[in-house]
């Protein structure tokens, strides 16, 4: 980078306690020649991450973002604290740490298409380097391991519970970090791998404990496609009819059987050019089934005009309106399932339950508007 280029960026993603800014605080101590500034985010009125961080470094070049998300609230402050730091240029590279309940795509909008609370151009000033996820493993064996304690301190929010956060992380990333690896049976870890691995094939992955790793594995990558890193999500792949497709791996050639297939993991897409009836499907998307680990897609429902968006991740479940079919729209259900062993003769066949019959729309009557979920 010339001294007057855009400066590189990383940002970090990762629930609470996932281990974000120890992976910062290494980074800080191993800069590898490089000036680095540090955004860190905290949803409370007190930051502590970032006292963390300028306690056990310099605090020149460190911003402390509180009460709020970056993804949604403070973006316009993100981008101008960002803009101001830039302007000094006393640092050569950011490093963006985002709260435990943050988006990572809309924290990537930020510095690649700007926000409307600001009118500063970042593309000038920056050039976003590394998506970084920070997955804390152990957290995710035992939420998706159905009867099994969480940690502490990793229990689900009622607005954006652990088992979306950490699967919507694990979906955009350009580095994926399997965190507290040694806390994590080898058998199952490798599970997890070959899950991840469906979620997002396209990061780079790397077991790690306390985010000990190279810097360079998170910095100057050049990793960062903002649109290679959306169509590369297992979910809409699969849409797309690439499920078969699971990596140039070594496993993935000479008829061998890949990872995922050794561990049990697969998917399919359910498909319908009949209706839901709103109440059965309602019924079914609220009784878990353990082995699904994602489901996304939008649903044709009976009698309605809208769209039903359907999000699931684990054990959390969101479905509701998401817009109107239009004229010329192909009315039809496509829903994406990725998961663990699972039954797909047996959910195709509960699915198939839940599509109104026949002349069943005429009989239908009135009832209580189930979604959203």
């Amino acid at each position: 980078m010339t001294e007057n280029g855009p400066i590189p960026v990383t940002v970090v993603s990762g629930y609470l306690g996932a281990g974000k800014t120890t992976l910062i605080n290494h980074v800080l101590s191993n800069p590898g020649g490089r000036r680095i500034a540090v955004i860190v985010n905290d949803m409370g009125e007190i930051n502590v991450d970032a006292d963390r961080i300028a306690r056990e470094n310099d605090e020149d070049g460190i911003v402390d973002l509180s009460n709020g998300c970056i993804c949604c609230r403070l973006r316009g402050d993100l981008l101008e604290e960002a803009r101001r730091l830039a302007e000094r240029r006393t640092f050569d590279y950011l490093l963006v740490e985002s709260s435990g309940i943050s988006e990572p795509i809309p924290v990537a909008q930020v510095f690649t298409e700007g926000t409307d609370e600001s009118d500063v151009d970042p593309t000038t000033l920056f050039r976003l380097d590394t998506m970084v996820t920070v997955l804390d493993t152990y957290g995710f064996w035992k939420e998706f391991d159905a009867g099994e304690r969480l940690p502490e301190g990793a229990q689900p929010d009622a607005d954006r519970p652990l088992s979306e956060v950490l699967v919507e992380g694990i979906e955009f990333c350009d580095v994926l970090l399997l965190n507290k690896s040694d806390m994590v049976p080898d058998d199952v870890l490798e599970e997890i791998e070959a899950v991840v691995e469906t979620l997002q094939p396209r990061a780079k992955r790397l077991r790690t404990s306390y985010c000990e790793i190279d810097p360079d594995v998170v910095l100057d990558t050049g990793r960062f496609d903002f649109e290679s890193a959306k169509r590369s999500q297992g979910w809409k792949r699969h849409l797309r009819g690439e499920g078969h497709d699971h990596g140039d791996g070594p496993d993935a050639h000479n008829g061998e059987r890949t990872a995922a297939e050794m561990h049990g993991v697969s998917s399919f897409v359910f498909r319908s050019d009949r209706p839901f009836h709103p109440e059965r499907l309602a019924d079914w998307l609220e009784e878990w089934d353990g082995s699904i680990v994602r489901a996304k897609g939008v649903c044709y429902v009976a009698d309605r005009e809208d769209v039903i968006g359907v999000s699931q991740a684990g054990p959390s479940v969101r479905a509701g309106p998401i817009g109107e079919w239009r004229p010329d729209d192909d009315r039809r259900t496509q829903l994406v399932f990725i998961g663990r062993e699972m039954d797909e003769e047996r959910i195709r066949e509960e699915l198939e339950a839940c599509v109104i019959a026949g002349d069943e729309v005429a009989e239908m009557e009135p009832s209580v508007d189930p979604f959203p979920l």
